[in-house]
């Protein structure tokens, strides 16, 4: 394996960052399939919590900054964040629930050298769409097809 600081991985980043560079230029394996997922994710849409504010400011109108609206969108994510970390449900009618699902313990294998590893207990988010959403949702893909 070579290290960091290797020629080689410096062009495999510089391909994964431009996706119009020949896979040839990157020599290890897994060139091609770095490339093309940098060509999938260009192709499908991403939105970011500046995409969200900037949506929020059009839909409120004139009468509010978008610094405002910033704000009113970091609150309502700071409190689901808060509310999931001390373990509470949100429900938000149409659009789904957030909570905290408990993972029970359970045997893996370390992929190196094939040994059984126990994988302890865990608490993790997650996020259950509604069925409102999910119909939406489903309904919006019929329509690109």
């Amino acid at each position: 394996m070579h290290g960091h600081g290797s020629d080689r991985w410096r062009r495999c980043a510089r391909a994964r960052r431009d996706s119009s560079l020949n896979s040839d230029r990157c020599s290890h394996p897994g060139a091609k399939r770095q490339l093309h997922r940098v060509a999938q994710r260009s192709e499908e849409r991403e939105m970011t919590k500046a995409d969200l504010i900037e949506q929020v400011h059009e839909a409120i109108g004139p009468g509010v900054t978008k610094r405002d609206c910033a704000a009113v969108v970091n609150a309502f994510l700071n409190a689901v964040k808060g509310a999931v970390v001390q373990g509470n449900h949100i429900e938000i009618r149409g659009f789904g629930t957030f909570k905290v699902r408990e993972r029970r313990t359970r045997m893996a294998r370390n992929p190196r050298t094939g040994d059984p590893v126990r994988v302890p207990q865990r608490k993790v988010p997650v996020f259950k769409p509604s069925r409102l959403l999910r119909d939406e949702v489903a309904a919006s893909l019929e329509d690109r097809s």
